[in-house]
C-alpha cells in the first residue's frame, strides 16, 4: 500500500542527539486500523553504504543481476532497494559454513552472537577474501525487510492518515558512521513522496472495549507512539482515567509530543508523570517514576486498570516489570514468587500488555 507524506515534524530541533520526528502519511480514502496497530515501511539503503559494498566486491554497479522475487535489475539497484545491508543475518554465516567451509562459528549461538550489531560491510572487512566471490556474494544476502513502527494516531481522529513517531538512528561504531536504513530514508523523504507501507494488526496491544476502564501507559522515547493514538481514541470516547509514565533524556530538548500531552493533562484527560534521566546528577528513569509514584498507579490498578508497556524490552520493560512487582510485594505483603505469578496471570488475562522490541 502506498501512502503519501503529508507532513514531517522535527520534534527535537534543538537536540544534538539523533532527532525524533512525527511523520504524517495520508491516503485518498479511509484506512483500516486501530490505535495500537503497527505499520511497516520499506526503506532503501544509503548510497554511501551501497558504494562501499560495490567497491569491496569490485563489482560493476551497472551489471544486471537476478534477485529472488524481483525482476532482473542492476547491482546498484539491487543493493539499494532489495538486499539487507545494515543488519547481518546469522543465516548468512550459516551459508558460509555450509557452502564455503568457513570454520569461524561452531554453533548457531556463535553465529547469532557474532551477527549482533554488525552489518554486511563489517563482514567483508573481517573476511576480505569474500571479495573473491564477486556478484555471487550477493546471493548470500537476505531480502531487505520492511521495518515495523507503532502507529501514533487513532482512526477516530485521522481516518485517512497514519502517523509515525520515529528516531533517526545514527551512531558511530568501529570508526564508522552508521544509520538506520528506514529511519534514514524517512528522514530524507520530502512532503509528497510516496512510501511503500502495510498496516499490521497488533491483536495483543488493544484498548479495553469499555472506555470507563482505567489505563496505565508506560513508555520511553519513541515507545510513546501507540499511546498518542490511545489518547486520541480515549479522549474521543470520553474516557477520563488515563495515566501515562513517559521517559526521555532531557525535558528541554526531548519532551516528545509535549504540547499534546500537556494539553490533555490540563484538560484533566491525562494523569502525566515524566522521567528525564539526564536532567539531574543521578539518573532517573521511568522505572524510578513507577516507584516514586506507586500510590497513583496502584490505585488505578486496584480499580481494574490495564497496564501497557511500549519500548526497549531489555532496559525499559525489564526495569518496569521489576518496579511493578516490587510495589506489589510491599503493598500486598507478597513474596517474590507471588508477585511473579501475579505478573504472569495479569499478562494471561491481558491486563498487562507489552509492545517491546
Amino acid at each position: 500500500m502506498q501512502l503519501r507524506i503529508e507532513e514531517q515534524i522535527d520534534l527535537t530541533p534543538d537536540d544534538h542527539e539523533p532527532h525524533a520526528f512525527l511523520l504524517k502519511l495520508s491516503a485518498d480514502s479511509a484506512l483500516d486500523y486501530a490505535a495500537g496497530d503497527w505499520i511497516t515501511i520499506k526503506g532503501q539503503n544509503s548510497a554511501g553504504l551501497v558504494q562501499h559494498i560495490i567497491h569491496k566486491l569490485k563489482l560493476n554497479p551497472a551489471q544486471t543481476i537476478q534477485v529472488r522475487r524481483h525482476e532482473p535489475c542492476t547491482i546498484d539497484y539491487a543493493l539499494t532497494h532489495h538486499l539487507e545491508l545494515t543488519l547481518l543475518d546469522p543465516a548468512i554465516l550459516n551459508k558460509l559454513v555450509r557452502q564455503h567451509q568457513y570454520q569461524a562459528w561452531s554453533s548457531r549461538a556463535d553465529m547469532q552472537m557474532y551477527a549482533q550489531g554488525r552489518d554486511i560491510l563489517d563482514l567483508l572487512n573481517a573476511f576480505p577474501e569474500l571479495a573473491e566471490l564477486g556478484a555471487e556474494f550477493l546471493h548470500l544476502l537476505s531480502p531487505l525487510a520492511p521495518r515495523y513502527y507503532s502507529i501514533a494516531s487513532a482512526p477516530e481522529c485521522y481516518p485517512n492518515q497514519v502517523h509515525v513517531l520515529y528516531k533517526a538512528i545514527q551512531y558511530q561504531r568501529d570508526d564508522r558512521f552508521r544509520q538506520g536504513v528506514t529511519s534514514n530514508w524517512m528522514q530524507q523523504s520530502q512532503v509528497g513522496h510516496v512510501l511503500e507501507t502495510e498496516i499490521k494488526p497488533n491483536a495483543h496491544f488493544k484498548l479495553p472495549d469499555n472506555p470507563n476502564q482505567p489505563v496505565i501507559m508506560i513508555a520511553a522515547g519513541t515507545g510513546l507512539a501507540p499511546f498518542i493514538g490511545f489518547m486520541q481514541a480515549r479522549v474521543q470516547a470520553g474516557a477520563k482515567q488515563n495515566q501515562l509514565f513517559f521517559g526521555e533524556t532531557h525535558q528541554a530538548t526531548r519532551f516528545l509530543a509535549q504540547a499534546s500531552l500537556q494539553a490533555w493533562q490540563q484538560a484533566d484527560q491525562l494523569d502525566l508523570y515524566t522521567a528525564f534521566s539526564r536532567d539531574q546528577s543521578e539518573k532517573f528513569y521511568v522505572q524510578d517514576a513507577i516507584l516514586a509514584n506507586h500510590q497513583a498507579w496502584l490505585s488505578l490498578w486496584q480499580q481494574g486498570a490495564n497496564i501497557y508497556i511500549c519500548g526497549d524490552k531489555v532496559g525499559l520493560a525489564k526495569g518496569v516489570e521489576q518496579s511493578i512487582k516490587y510495589v506489589w510485594e510491599q503493598a500486598f505483603g507478597w513474596t517474590q514468587e507471588q508477585a511473579q505469578q501475579a505478573w504472569l496471570d495479569a499478562k494471561k488475562q491481558h491486563r498487562i500488555q507489552l509492545d517491546v522490541y
